[in-house]
């Protein structure tokens, strides 16, 4: 409402010259959905947030790593790719993670726009922003990598090429189950729900039942499947452990 005087006097406590200040002004701006023209005005002090990660308190580091993750999927005016890689990859693990929960949680939201969400916005950003390092896979990044694929519905095997490498064994994968059998996929695409399903499930302690009915809908579509190594280790393991 009146920039003249935000540029003077507000935008200059964005910087990180003074970081007790800058912490606490940064923390205040995270509370609301970004705003393009001030995300343009705040370049600099927002890319350099990245490297001052951690000295945001709690739910402000995740809610820093959305907002990047958010600003690199959409058009921001003034930014480039390589400015957003550089800052995606000045952030530790927890950061990381966080990103990808924000990938799945915008697709999630694009509804039925998500294969063109995918292809216009999601995978550019995975090509071009996304850190290259494998060394930053852990179970709970392949449990957020594993959401966004299936998010990806209509492309979710091109999803699952993108992010295979980065994928393991999940502590608990009924959540991906219920998701995958709710989707839809393993009629649809059942080789690659079988690759994702022998990714993530290795000697759990449980299964749950919907497990079996996606083995049996990618039997059903794709009978070759059934004499698959990968498909007989998962079925049995879905009866050794359903029946505990």
């Amino acid at each position: 409402m009146d920039r003249a005087w935000t540029e003077q006097y507000l935008l200059p406590l964005f910087n990180w010259d003074n970081p007790t200040e800058a912490k606490a002004v940064w923390e205040g701006f995270l509370r609301s959905p970004p705003y393009q023209p001030l995300l343009t005005a705040l370049k600099a002090p927002f890319l350099e947030s990245a490297e001052h990660y951690t000295d945001l308190s709690g739910r402000y580091k995740q809610r820093f790593a959305a907002f990047l993750t958010y600003a690199a999927l959409e058009p921001t005016e003034g930014y480039t790719m390589d400015e957003f890689r550089s800052a995606m990859g000045a952030l530790p693990q927890d950061g990381i993670e966080a990103s990808a929960q924000a990938l799945f949680q915008a697709l999630e939201g694009s509804a039925d726009r998500r294969e063109d969400y995918w292809k216009n916005r999601v995978q550019p950003f995975w090509q071009q922003v996304w850190p290259k390092s494998r060394d930053l896979a852990t179970p709970r990044l392949a449990e957020r990598l594993t959401l966004m694929s299936i998010a990806a519905r209509g492309e979710f095997p091109a999803a699952l090429a993108a992010v295979k490498d980065w994928l393991l064994p999940i502590e608990r994968p009924d959540y991906i189950v219920h998701l995958l059998h709710e989707s839809g996929l393993c009629s649809r695409y059942p080789a690659d729900a079988l690759r994702l399903l022998n990714a993530v499930i290795a000697d759990q302690q449980w299964a749950t039942s919907e497990l079996g009915q996606c083995l049996d809908e990618i039997g059903q579509v794709a009978p070759q499947l059934v004499q698959d190594a990968r498909y007989m280790r998962i079925q049995e393991y879905s009866r050794r452990r359903g029946s505990q």
